[in-house]
This record gives structure tokens, C-alpha cells and sequence, in this order.
């Protein structure tokens, strides 16, 4: 009986929410000229931590482990603007079903004698959530759980110019998520889940204009679970003056 309320709560969680983590890259090593103004929207798959979490937070009388990670799509817009000529910064907000997140991350262009060539560092903070509320049919009642998701990561960029309108950049990431989930009035003890990611794309530049496909995967270490790996790809399109 224990496994199957469990499972209820799974389904219904897939139904009223996902806490989906925009893992999207869609930048590259260089950065935005001091004082200017970049703009972006994205669309892309990202990891999804509702199944993961739910999979793997429950006691050991009820636990159950997922057998792969999912990914599912988020939406996205950014803003940043260049600090200096080796520094930017960005924030990120982004909706998946159900669910939101922000993001704010600070590029730094690490020194590299080259002029094709760049490489950069590019640590943030996130912070996802899924929208709490009832789900009721007559007389039936189930309260659905809140996930929240806190954490830090940090990237490592490099680009290479092929010319002045096009570039490709690769991407490797170390993530840790503090998780929370709330439902009514239980709350699970919060854990920390691992996540490496290694991405690929390009950069087709029209003047100020550009449009970033990419494509990667996403692997994490739940705390209860096996190690898993999703498929994760976005694209985006934007102004970076």
C-alpha cells in the first residue's frame, strides 16, 4: 500500500508540476564589450529534478529507484551586460510545466594568447521551484508536494572563431543542488544532488544578431539512487552588442 500511494504521489506531481533545471549553455567564451546590453530567448530540455528527487528521497520501507533521469522542456529569456573587457554578467528566468527558475552567472575570460581562441570560466547560482496547490474530484483529496532546488555551478568554456560570423564552443560543468520537498505538512530531509554536464554548439553571428544550437548530456548522483546520464539540447537566439 506504501508503494502505491507513492507512486499516486508521482503521477500527480508529473501532473501539477515539474522542477525542471535549465542546463542550457548557449553562450560563448567571449565576452559582452563594457557598458553593453545583451538580450536572449531560448527553448530547449533540461534535467528533470521532480522525477529524480521523488524517485530517490523516499525511506527505505517505500524507496523505489528511477532507472534513467528525464529531461523535459523549459523556456527561457536572458539579460546581462559587460562589465569589463574580460567580465560580464547575466540572469536567467525560465518556465517548465509547472514550475519556474532563475539563474544569475558571472563570465570571466581567462588570459589566452590567441586570436581565434578562447577559453572562460563561468560561475552562477540558481534556484528552481515547482507551484505547490490541491488536486480534489468529489470527494477525493490530495494535497501535492512543493520541490524547491538551491544551488550552485560552475562551468568551463572554450570557443573557437572559425570566422567572424560563425564559432563553436564546448562546454564541461560541475552543478550541486541543494533539493527540499514539502508536502502538506511533511517535509523530507533536503539532500544535495551532483550534476556534471558536457555540451556542444555554435554561434552563427549576423552583426549583433546571433542563433546558438547546441546539444549535450546531463549526468547526476541522487543521493539514494545510480548514477544516470540524460540527453539535454537547446537553442537560442539574441542580441549581444
Amino acid at each position: 500500500m506504501k508503494k502505491i500511494a507513492l507512486y499516486l504521489i508521482v503521477i500527480m506531481m508529473f501532473l501539477s508540476g515539474c522542477a525542471v533545471m535549465n542546463t542550457s549553455m548557449l553562450e560563448t567564451a567571449e565576452t559582452t564589450r563594457p557598458g553593453y546590453p545583451k538580450f536572449g530567448v531560448e527553448y530547449g530540455y533540461g534535467i528533470d529534478l521532480t522525477s529524480t528527487m521523488i524517485l530517490t528521497s523516499a525511506t527505505n520501507e517505500t524507496a523505489f529507484n528511477a532507472t534513467r533521469l528525464l529531461s523535459l522542456p523549459v523556456y527561457g529569456v536572458k539579460a546581462g551586460i559587460g562589465l569589463t573587457n574580460e567580465m560580464d554578467i547575466t540572469g536567467k528566468l525560465w518556465v517548465s510545466l509547472g514550475g519556474s527558475g532563475s539563474k544569475v552567472y558571472l563570465k570571466y575570460r581567462l588570459p589566452y594568447d590567441s586570436e581565434k581562441a578562447s577559453i572562460a570560466i563561468m560561475p552562477g547560482l540558481n534556484y528552481v521551484t515547482t507551484e505547490s496547490g490541491d488536486e480534489s474530484d468529489d470527494d477525493d483529496f490530495l494535497e501535492i508536494a512543493e520541490i524547491s532546488s538551491y544551488g550552485f555551478e560552475i562551468p568551463f568554456l572554450a570557443t573557437y572563431r572559425v570566422g567572424k560570423a560563425f564559432a563553436v564552443t564546448g562546454m564541461a560543468r560541475y552543478s550541486a543542488d541543494v533539493i527540499k520537498i514539502e508536502e502538506g505538512d511533511s517535509n523530507y530531509k533536503a539532500f544535495m544532488l551532483n550534476r556534471f554536464g558536457i555540451i556542444g554548439g555554435f554561434s552563427l553571428d549576423l552583426g549583433p544578431l546571433y542563433i546558438r544550437p547546441e546539444i549535450g548530456v546531463e549526468m547526476a548522483s541522487p543521493k539514494n539512487g545510480t548514477f544516470g546520464a540524460a540527453p539535454i539540447f537547446a537553442i537560442g537566439a539574441g542580441v549581444d552588442l
